[in-house]
């Protein structure tokens, strides 16, 4: 069997298989001793993660056709409860005396649910047959969204409770703005005035943000379980927020496949709503709050791509089925 082939039998799986690499490669450097001098390394990759995050941005963006960018109502519905939503979230933890471990997951859910789609969305998305084009158009409404709702939110939720709230704003405004619209600013300077360039960007990044995100996946799932290896937080309290986290995914994606049904998007949809950024989530959450809430965004992750690697390998599966029967696969 070549290479190409076990990475395509593979594919199904890589998400599942990056998250229990993450987990056994954590373990090694928890228990190994030997493996201490190498945790230096672990930390220049881990700084290295939002740079990643700006080319999977970029490469989602590159690949854009403009003409298509018609928003859908799908998308308005969906960008209205993101936003809304978490200021309702954060507007009741602001205005409530809460113990510290209610506190805890209203903030959890807060993190996942203004976190933005993730720009590997799309290519997943194809993969199951939804519509690309349409997700990204989405992907950059919801990250603007973001962008923009972040610094309003978390001055009211921030542990930096001393800093006027215009302030705080500006100080988040210019952490995160960048970091989301610059990649977007890049790929529509590439394709409107370096054609050659934008050519080859296509044909040679093809599965190249696929496969980044899989690289991701593999050092938050280690950055996650190590989180919860570090956190004070009892046996119990754990198994809830990883609770909190599954019925949070569970709702994101159900949500958006009932929302987008009625616009025939069912797979767009769903992957737009549920399938976050939890790169930037935990870092917002690290940054801006503490890291016993960055646990609830980081078992999102596992969660969601667990549901990301089932529906890969349920759509392989229904093509077999669907190819046997001569029927056309579902395509949006």
């Amino acid at each position: 069997m070549t290479i190409k082939n076990l990475l395509i039998k593979l594919r199904p799986f890589t998400l599942l298989i990056a998250i229990v690499s993450g987990f056994v490669v954590f373990l090694m450097f928890h228990y190994i001793k030997a493996l201490s001098p190498l945790k230096p390394v672990a930390y220049v990759v881990s700084d290295c993660l939002p740079g990643v995050l700006f080319v999977i941005l970029f490469c989602a963006f590159i690949k854009i056709d403009y003409k298509q960018m018609k928003p859908h109502a799908w998308h308005y519905v969906l960008i209205a409860f993101q936003v809304f939503v978490s200021l309702f979230l954060a507007l009741y933890v602001h205005l409530n005396e809460l113990s510290i471990f209610a506190q805890t997951i209203f903030l959890g859910l807060v993190v996942c649910v203004i976190t933005p789609t993730a720009a590997s969305a799309s290519v997943i998305t194809g993969k199951l047959g939804g519509n690309e084009s349409t997700l990204t158009t989405y992907i950059i409404l919801s990250n603007l969204a973001s962008a923009i709702g972040i610094p309003l939110i978390f001055p009211l939720i921030s542990t930096t409770t001393d800093i006027p709230f215009f302030t705080e704003f500006v100080a988040i405004l210019n952490k995160v703005f960048p970091m989301i619209v610059l990649p977007l600013i890049a790929a529509i300077i590439i394709k409107l005035f370096f054609k050659k360039l934008h050519k080859f960007l296509i044909t040679h990044t093809k599965d190249l943000g696929f496969y980044l995100w899989a690289c991701i996946i593999f050092v938050l799932s280690a950055k996650t379980f190590a989180n919860i290896f570090a956190s004070q937080c009892s046996t119990m309290q754990i198994i809830l927020f990883a609770l909190t986290g599954l019925l949070c995914t569970i709702f994101q994606f159900s949500f958006g496949k009932l929302v987008g049904h009625m616009g025939k998007q069912r797979i767009s949809a769903g992957q737009g709503f549920g399938q976050k950024n939890m790169l930037f989530g935990i870092w917002v959450a690290l940054t801006y709050l503490n890291p016993t809430v960055a646990i609830i965004p980081g078992t999102y992750i596992l969660w969601q791509n667990s549901m990301n690697a089932w529906q890969m390998w349920y759509r392989e599966r229904s093509l077999v089925k669907w190819k046997q029967m001569g029927v056309e696969p579902y395509q949006e």
